[in-house]
């Protein structure tokens, strides 16, 4: 008899497997003009970088360099350096730049990005702004390429960047390469159908009268930019995402640095959904309240069960192979190989599990496909399986515990 548990478990993974297919089909119907090269970028209006700092002394000038370093026309860039309070050389190191008449500097008390983003709005010349990070480094032509998206639709509002990880050197790094990677593939997916999920804070950019409009930013739970993004979605703005507009950023180096981090995406995912639940399943939102939100929600159940039986096979098939040396000695762990199907499980959770981790290794194919990546580690992959195995569950937890019992939750780097 089909127990309740085992219910729940094959009604998320065909769901999951459902938007999997779903990706594929819509990737499948627009793989020529993912495949397509930009051709002599002709669309350079002026734009104002909006970068916050806060104790961003070993990142900000080499993120500054980048940006000064693009392959669009000088004249046409401003940058906006804001410094959050930081407590350590980011203001002294920010002075380098006051009689550079392309930079402006701003100084205020730390209160988040948010409200170093916002303190910049008003000094915004310029039509078209630019959410960027202070520990990113811009691709050479990834502005042009961004900008072209604006020329060849007039009614966009608003654009995402593809992120990737710079030359990841820690495992734990190495790990998030290969999720940044398959996010190349998900979110182009998702601006392919009209239901962005969020502009990364990275780097996004904006018409300011459409950022203007919907109010700027928010602490929206300490993840001001999905915030911003559903709130736009909302409003009826035009979001996309680019594919082919590449920064670069380095991702937390240590466990406890992206468990910090993942902890506050967790957190601000569940309390801002909860906070746009109206959008869910409204077609009055389109894409977005009729796909994306939902999907997202089934996402984090589907991927705690992927998870969470993927340790629970390992420590079986361990305390099986453990029983069988006791038994019948070292002799017994050599591998064998034979065809004969008897001993294969034929389960259809084992199936339906094979078959969602292929889809997920389909995504990371997928990604390095559309992010141009020549190639991929497979230790990488295969830290990116150990780590998040073990780490997802831990951080959703904790962030719906969080978020039941009223815990803050820190900012965390």
């Amino acid at each position: 008899m089909t127990s309740v548990a085992d219910i729940v478990f094959y009604v998320f993974i065909f769901l999951a497997l459902y938007v999997q297919v779903f990706f594929l089909v819509t990737y499948l119907e627009k793989r020529s003009f993912l495949k397509k090269k930009l051709q002599n970028p002709d669309y350079f209006p002026l734009i104002t970088f909006i970068v916050p700092c806060y104790n961003e002394q070993d990142s900000v000038v080499s993120t500054v360099n980048s940006i000064k370093a693009i392959e669009y026309p000088k004249e046409a860039i401003c940058i906006i350096l804001v410094n959050d309070g930081s407590r350590d050389k980011t203001w002294e190191i920010l002075q380098q730049y006051k009689n550079d008449s392309s930079i402006l500097l701003l100084n205020k008390e730390n209160g988040g990005k948010h409200s170093a983003l916002n303190f910049a709005l008003p000094y915004v010349k310029t039509d078209f702004v630019c959410s960027f990070d202070a520990d990113t480094a811009i691709v050479p032509d990834a502005l042009a390429r961004a900008m072209m998206y604006f020329k060849n639709d007039p009614e966009l509002d608003a654009l995402g960047g593809a992120v990737l990880i710079e030359e990841p050197k820690t495992i734990i790094q190495k790990a998030q390469s290969i999720e940044y990677q398959m996010f190349s593939y998900s979110k182009k997916m998702l601006g392919l159908l009209g239901g962005v999920l969020v502009v990364p804070g990275a780097f996004s950019v904006f018409k300011k009268q459409a950022l203007l409009d919907v109010g700027g930013y928010r602490h929206a739970h300490l993840l001001e930019d999905l915030e911003l993004t559903y709130r736009m979605q909302v409003a009826g703005k035009k979001v996309s995402h680019s594919h082919d507009a590449f920064v670069y950023t380095k991702g937390p180096a240590s466990l406890n640095a992206l468990f910090k981090q993942r902890l506050r995406w967790s957190y601000g995912y569940i309390n801002n959904t909860f906070d746009y639940k109206n959008a869910i399943l409204n077609k009055k939102y389109g894409n977005f309240g009729m796909f994306t939100l939902p999907m997202t929600i089934i996402a984090y159940p589907a991927i705690l069960q992927i998870f969470v039986l993927f340790w629970y096979n390992a420590i079986q098939l361990f305390n099986e192979k453990y029983i069988q040396y006791q038994a019948l000695g070292a002799e017994s762990l050599i591998p064998t190989f034979s065809l004969d199907f008897f001993f294969v499980d034929t389960t259809v959770s084992a199936f339906l599990t094979i078959l969602l981790f292929g889809s997920i290794f389909l995504g990371i194919y997928l990604g390095k496909q559309i992010s141009h990546i020549r190639r991929v580690s497979l230790r990488s992959i295969f830290w990116f399986v150990v780590v998040y195995s073990m780490m997802v569950p831990l951080w959703t937890l904790k962030a719906l515990y969080n978020t039941i019992f009223g815990k803050t939750t820190s900012w965390g780097r």
